[in-house]
């Protein structure tokens, strides 16, 4: 249907929900061009600025650095921080959180082995961290953050020396792509559709990233709907046009008495 700026508008065709975590919305009909616009600016945001959280450093028993290998693990360091790394973890109310592993048998450890604290909830409990194939200890402390998007090691400032840190991936969004088709508006066949593919980590389901998405999109286009495109800060300015502390008397401030009666003979008050 057109709006009042004669452009159409589109409008939901199809959802199609295979999972919570996988999702494909098509959308129908875009003005000519409109529909690369749309997809891309979702994409983006998605992929870049959704909120998380991630494992960002951890510290294992026996180990100092990354190129090495644990006694009686199957895995070497590098592998078991991939594997910490693609771990799909929920915060709930707190911003940051440690987590323990301490595990003395032979088993394949998975997340259900990690130790819990309140506001902290693992996805997937079967995702594999390492495997134990020794009667060995293997202990470990991992700090999960929340935030947004990637955010490299190296970045990271006031770094534990003791702990090995990760490259923060905090977006939920695994995957999305997009493609435009040719839609068609009774004569009109220049027209886009756009089709929305999208997965998640299960942090948080595939229909509340799409909302969430454009929810930020939208946010970041509301200030030039204002009809008058003034910056707040430029708002705060005009509020004043001049100093308010030219407004305050003489006596409110504190000036000696000789100045305050040389003020005051001149009629200034």
């Amino acid at each position: 249907m057109e709006d009042k700026l004669n452009v159409l508008a589109p409008e939901v065709i199809k959802v199609d929900e295979v999972d919570k975590n996988n999702l494909r919305v098509v959308l129908e009909p875009f003005e000519r061009g409109f529909g690369y616009t749309v997809g891309h600016s979702l994409r983006r945001i998605m992929l870049s600025y959704m909120p998380g959280a991630a494992v960002t450093e951890v510290k294992i028993d026996g180990v100092s650095h990354e190129y090495g290998t644990i006694e009686g693990v199957k895995e070497d360091i590098l592998d078991i921080l991939l594997n910490l790394k693609d771990l799909a973890i929920k915060l709930d109310g707190v911003s940051e959180a440690e987590v323990k592993l301490n595990i003395k048998t032979p088993k394949t450890v998975t997340a259900s082995d990690l130790e819990l604290p309140a506001g902290v909830e693992i996805i997937d409990s079967d995702h594999v961290i390492a495997t134990l194939v020794e009667p060995k200890k293997l202990v470990m402390t991992m700090k999960v953050q929340s935030g947004i998007g990637y955010v490299p090691a190296e970045s990271k400032k006031d770094k534990n020396v003791d702990s090995l840190h990760l490259d923060a991936i905090y977006s939920p969004v695994k995957r999305v792509n997009y493609k435009v088709e040719n839609a068609r508006v009774e004569n009109r066949t220049d027209l886009d559709k756009l089709v929305l593919d999208l997965e998640t980590d299960g942090t948080i389901d595939a229909k509340q990233a799409v909302k969430y998405a454009a929810t930020i999109m939208q946010h970041q286009l509301s200030v030039f709907v204002d009809e008058e495109l003034v910056s707040r800060k430029e708002k705060r300015k005009d509020k004043y046009d001049f100093d308010p502390l030219l407004l305050r008397s003489i006596e409110e401030l504190e000036l000696t008495v000789r100045s305050t009666n040389c003020l005051k003979a001149e009629n200034i008050f």
